[in-house]
Protein backbone atom coordinates (compact mmCIF):
# COMPACT_ATOMS: atom_id res chain seq x y z
CA UNK A 1 0.00 0.00 0.00
CA UNK A 2 1.27 3.44 -0.87
CA UNK A 3 -0.02 5.99 1.81
CA UNK A 4 0.19 9.73 0.77
CA UNK A 5 -0.02 12.12 3.45
CA UNK A 6 -0.95 15.39 2.61
CA UNK A 7 0.01 18.88 5.19
CA UNK A 8 -0.04 22.28 4.90
CA UNK A 9 -2.20 25.10 6.42
CA UNK A 10 -4.88 25.89 4.24
CA UNK A 11 -7.83 23.45 3.91
CA UNK A 12 -8.94 24.14 0.22
CA UNK A 13 -5.42 23.70 -1.34
CA UNK A 14 -5.55 20.18 0.27
CA UNK A 15 -8.84 19.61 -0.59
CA UNK A 16 -8.23 20.52 -4.56
CA UNK A 17 -4.85 17.94 -4.48
CA UNK A 18 -6.75 15.34 -2.53
CA UNK A 19 -9.39 14.86 -5.03
CA UNK A 20 -6.86 15.73 -7.97
CA UNK A 21 -4.87 12.66 -6.86
CA UNK A 22 -8.27 10.40 -6.02
CA UNK A 23 -9.48 11.27 -9.54
CA UNK A 24 -5.78 10.72 -11.17
CA UNK A 25 -4.80 7.40 -8.88
CA UNK A 26 -8.66 6.05 -9.58
CA UNK A 27 -7.86 5.68 -13.01
CA UNK A 28 -5.78 2.72 -11.56
CA UNK A 29 -7.13 1.10 -9.11
CA UNK A 30 -10.60 1.07 -7.41
CA UNK A 31 -8.77 0.02 -4.40
CA UNK A 32 -8.42 3.75 -3.04
CA UNK A 33 -9.31 5.12 0.39
CA UNK A 34 -9.87 8.27 2.12
CA UNK A 35 -8.17 8.29 5.67
CA UNK A 36 -9.04 11.98 6.65
CA UNK A 37 -7.53 14.13 9.32
CA UNK A 38 -8.28 17.31 7.51
CA UNK A 39 -9.54 20.55 9.72
CA UNK A 40 -13.02 20.21 7.42
CA UNK A 41 -13.77 17.11 5.92
CA UNK A 42 -13.48 17.50 2.04
CA UNK A 43 -16.76 16.93 0.21
CA UNK A 44 -14.97 13.99 -1.66
CA UNK A 45 -17.25 10.90 -2.66
CA UNK A 46 -16.39 7.54 -4.37
CA UNK A 47 -13.78 6.62 -2.28
CA UNK A 48 -13.63 4.84 0.96
CA UNK A 49 -13.61 7.23 3.93
CA UNK A 50 -12.02 6.88 7.17
CA UNK A 51 -12.78 10.24 8.90
CA UNK A 52 -9.80 10.54 12.17
CA UNK A 53 -11.84 13.59 14.04
CA UNK A 54 -11.47 14.88 17.41
CA UNK A 55 -7.08 15.58 16.95
CA UNK A 56 -4.70 15.17 15.21
CA UNK A 57 -2.46 11.79 13.83
CA UNK A 58 0.83 13.46 15.13
CA UNK A 59 -0.46 13.10 18.66
CA UNK A 60 -3.58 12.42 19.82
CA UNK A 61 -5.08 10.22 17.18
CA UNK A 62 -1.85 8.57 16.13
CA UNK A 63 -2.97 5.51 17.80
CA UNK A 64 -5.68 5.37 15.60
CA UNK A 65 -4.27 6.18 12.53
CA UNK A 66 -1.78 3.11 13.17
CA UNK A 67 -4.43 0.94 13.81
CA UNK A 68 -6.96 2.10 10.72
CA UNK A 69 -3.64 1.73 8.56
CA UNK A 70 -3.18 -1.91 9.72
CA UNK A 71 -6.23 -3.16 8.84
CA UNK A 72 -6.80 -1.11 5.32
CA UNK A 73 -6.75 -3.10 2.23
CA UNK A 74 -5.82 -0.31 -0.39
CA UNK A 75 -3.27 0.18 -2.76
CA UNK A 76 -3.17 3.62 -2.11
CA UNK A 77 -4.71 5.65 1.18
CA UNK A 78 -4.83 9.31 1.11
CA UNK A 79 -3.90 11.55 3.98
CA UNK A 80 -4.99 14.92 4.38
CA UNK A 81 -3.34 15.99 7.63
CA UNK A 82 -4.62 18.86 9.97
CA UNK A 83 -2.96 22.33 9.93
CA UNK A 84 -2.50 21.38 13.98
CA UNK A 85 -0.37 18.32 12.90
CA UNK A 86 3.70 19.20 13.91
CA UNK A 87 5.43 18.29 10.83
CA UNK A 88 8.48 16.53 12.95
CA UNK A 89 5.71 14.54 15.17
CA UNK A 90 3.89 13.31 12.10
CA UNK A 91 6.97 12.57 10.13
CA UNK A 92 8.05 10.35 13.02
CA UNK A 93 4.62 8.78 13.54
CA UNK A 94 4.59 7.55 9.46
CA UNK A 95 8.52 6.43 9.53
CA UNK A 96 7.11 4.07 12.30
CA UNK A 97 4.48 2.98 9.77
CA UNK A 98 6.89 2.48 6.98
CA UNK A 99 7.17 -1.38 5.98
CA UNK A 100 7.70 -3.26 2.91
CA UNK A 101 3.84 -3.32 2.91
CA UNK A 102 3.47 0.48 3.64
CA UNK A 103 5.29 2.91 1.34
CA UNK A 104 4.70 6.54 2.48
CA UNK A 105 5.21 10.05 0.62
CA UNK A 106 4.60 13.51 2.62
CA UNK A 107 3.86 16.23 0.57
CA UNK A 108 3.28 19.59 1.75
CA UNK A 109 1.45 22.42 0.35
CA UNK A 110 2.79 25.68 1.44
CA UNK A 111 1.36 29.24 1.12
CA UNK A 112 2.64 33.03 1.10
CA UNK A 113 1.42 33.53 4.43
CA UNK A 114 3.04 30.86 6.24
CA UNK A 115 5.93 31.42 4.28
CA UNK A 116 5.70 35.25 4.98
CA UNK A 117 4.37 34.87 8.84
CA UNK A 118 5.92 31.89 9.91
CA UNK A 119 9.41 30.79 8.09
CA UNK A 120 10.31 28.27 10.83
CA UNK A 121 7.22 26.29 10.31
CA UNK A 122 7.92 26.53 6.70
CA UNK A 123 11.49 25.23 6.85
CA UNK A 124 9.81 22.71 9.13
CA UNK A 125 7.32 21.56 6.62
CA UNK A 126 9.87 21.19 3.44
CA UNK A 127 12.46 19.40 5.62
CA UNK A 128 10.06 16.62 6.65
CA UNK A 129 7.93 16.23 3.16
CA UNK A 130 9.21 14.44 0.30
CA UNK A 131 7.50 16.98 -1.64
CA UNK A 132 7.22 21.24 -1.48
CA UNK A 133 3.90 22.46 -3.96
CA UNK A 134 4.20 26.18 -3.21
CA UNK A 135 1.54 29.01 -3.89
CA UNK A 136 0.88 29.58 -6.53
CA UNK A 137 -0.29 25.59 -6.66
CA UNK A 138 -0.04 23.85 -9.77
CA UNK A 139 -2.21 20.67 -8.68
CA UNK A 140 -1.88 18.89 -11.91
CA UNK A 141 1.79 19.13 -11.80
CA UNK A 142 2.21 17.96 -8.22
CA UNK A 143 0.28 15.31 -8.78
CA UNK A 144 1.56 13.71 -11.30
CA UNK A 145 5.03 14.04 -9.79
CA UNK A 146 3.81 12.25 -6.85
CA UNK A 147 2.63 10.05 -9.04
CA UNK A 148 5.51 9.22 -10.87
CA UNK A 149 7.73 8.83 -7.83
CA UNK A 150 5.45 6.00 -6.14
CA UNK A 151 5.48 4.04 -9.25
CA UNK A 152 9.20 4.38 -9.31
CA UNK A 153 9.98 3.40 -6.24
CA UNK A 154 6.71 0.46 -6.55
CA UNK A 155 9.06 -0.54 -9.23
CA UNK A 156 12.45 -0.87 -7.50
CA UNK A 157 10.94 -2.23 -4.54
CA UNK A 158 9.00 -4.99 -6.69
CA UNK A 159 12.78 -6.00 -8.43
CA UNK A 160 14.68 -5.23 -5.21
Amino acid sequence: MQLIAITGMLHQPKARFTQALIELLSAETDRLALMDNSDMPPAIDGVTRQRLAGGCVCCSLAAALIWHLGRLDADYALLPVSALADPGALASILNSLRSERVQITTVSLIDTLTQTRNPYLTRKLEFYSDFQVHEPFDMSEAVHAVVRVRHMLSTAALAG
